[in-house]
C-alpha cells in the first residue's frame, strides 16, 4: 500500500510504497504531494492508489481511458518530427473544440467535431482532419502498448489522373496573366504543390539561378529535394531574376501588388488557392475544361511517365513519400506506349 511521509522543513508531504492486486504489483517510487496539509496529502495519495488499482484490474487501456484528447494531442505535438504547419493549425483547432474529451470515446469525439465544423468542406479537406486526429491517438495509444485505433477514412477521388497535351499545356501557360506564368511554367515543368512554388525563395535554399537547380521544400511531406533546373524554367524565371538585381533571398514569386502570396497553410482553416480566379480565367480563355490547378501535377508526373522516367525518380522529384502515390501514373505510360504503337501501319 502507499504511505505518507514528511520531509524538508516546510513539512511537505511525499508518497511512495506499492500496489498490489493478485500477482500484479506496481511499485511507486517516492514523489511530492505539494501540499504540507495532511488531508489533502492523504486525498491525493487515496486518488493515486484508485487509478493504480485500476489499471492493474483492466491493464493499460485504463490509462488511455483516463485521458483526454488534449494528452494524445500534445504526445503527438511532442514528437522528434513535428507534424506540417498546416496540420500543427488542425491540431490547434481540433484541440479547441474536443480537447477536454475523454479518450475513452475517440470515435464519438471525432463525429462531434466533424458535424460541427467539417461538413462544408469538401470531402479530401475533412479526411486530412481525420488522419490527423486518428494519427495523434495512436501515438498516445503506442505510447501505453495498446493497438492502433482506425477511424472509418471519408471517400474521396484520390486517383484522378488529369494532363494536357504538349500543344494545350503551352496554350494554357500563356493565357494566364503575365506574373503568373512563371509561377505555372514551374508547375508544368516541375510539379510542385501550389503552395510550394509560391513560397520559393531564391538562393541555395530555393532558386539558385547560379547553379540553375531548385530545393524543392515538400512540406506536406516533410521532404526536401533538390532537381536541376528545367531549360524552360530558367527562360521563365531568369528575367525576374536579373530585373530584381540578382537576388539570393526573398520571395521568387510576388503578387500583382509586389508582394508574397499569403502562404494558405497557416491560415485558420488551412486550404484555398490564390490563383484560383486567375487558372479559372486562363482555361476559360484557351478552351480547357475539367483541369485544376492541382492538375499541373498530375500533368507533369503524366509526362515524365510518358517520357521514360522511373517511378522512383518522379517520387523523390515529386516529393511523395511512398511508390503507392505515384503508381496510379504508371497506367499512363502504358496508354501512352498503346496510342503510339496503334500509330504503326
Amino acid at each position: 500500500m502507499l504511505s505518507l511521509r514528511r520531509r524538508g522543513k516546510n513539512g511537505i508531504y511525499h508518497i511512495r510504497g506499492s500496489v498490489a492486486l493478485g500477482d500484479k504489483r506496481i511499485v511507486v517510487k517516492e514523489f511530492s504531494s505539494g501540499s504540507s496539509d495532511a488531508d489533502a496529502a492523504s486525498h491525493l495519495m487515496a486518488g493515486y492508489e484508485t487509478r493504480l488499482r485500476h489499471q492493474l484490474m483492466f491493464g493499460p487501456a485504463a490509462v488511455v481511458a483516463q485521458g483526454t484528447i488534449a494528452d494524445a494531442f500534445a504526445s503527438y505535438l511532442s514528437k522528434a518530427k513535428l507534424p506540417c504547419p498546416a496540420d500543427i493549425l488542425r491540431i490547434g483547432k481540433l484541440n479547441a473544440q474536443i480537447g477536454d474529451l475523454s479518450l475513452q470515446e475517440p470515435k464519438q469525439a471525432w463525429e462531434k467535431f466533424r458535424l460541427a465544423n467539417l461538413t462544408a468542406h469538401k470531402p479530401a479537406g475533412q479526411d486530412r482532419y481525420r488522419a490527423v486526429f486518428q494519427a495523434a491517438v495512436n501515438v498516445y495509444r503506442e505510447l501505453h502498448d495498446l493497438p492502433p485505433l482506425r477511424i472509418k477514412a471519408i471517400p474521396f477521388d484520390n486517383e484522378r489522373v488529369r494532363f494536357l497535351t504538349k500543344e494545350d499545356r503551352d496554350l494554357l501557360i500563356v493565357s494566364y496573366t503575365p506574373h503568373v506564368q512563371p509561377i505555372i511554367t514551374m508547375l508544368a515543368f516541375h510539379g510542385p504543390r501550389i503552395q510550394t512554388a509560391l513560397q520559393m525563395v531564391w538562393g541555395v535554399n530555393g532558386v539558385d539561378m547560379e547553379r540553375e537547380s531548385i530545393r524543392l521544400n515538400h512540406t506536406k511531406n516533410a521532404v526536401i529535394q533538390s532537381v536541376p533546373m528545367h531549360p524552360r524554367v530558367r527562360e521563365a524565371l531568369l528575367p525576374i531574376w536579373e530585373e530584381r538585381g540578382r537576388p539570393m533571398k526573398g520571395h521568387v514569386f510576388l503578387n500583382r501588388f509586389g508582394e508574397p502570396y499569403q502562404d494558405t497553410r497557416l491560415s485558420p482553416i488551412p486550404g484555398g488557392n490564390p490563383l484560383k480566379s486567375q487558372h479559372k480565367t486562363a482555361c476559360e480563355q484557351a478552351g480547357i475544361d475539367d483541369f485544376t490547378i492541382h492538375d499541373w501535377r498530375h500533368h507533369w508526373a503524366s509526362h515524365c511517365v510518358m517520357a521514360g522516367i522511373d517511378l522512383i525518380t518522379i517520387m523523390h522529384m515529386g516529393g511523395w513519400k511512398s511508390l503507392r502515390m505515384v503508381q496510379r501514373y504508371a497506367s499512363v505510360g502504358n496508354d501512352h506506349m498503346r496510342e503510339s504503337i496503334n500509330r504503326l501501319d
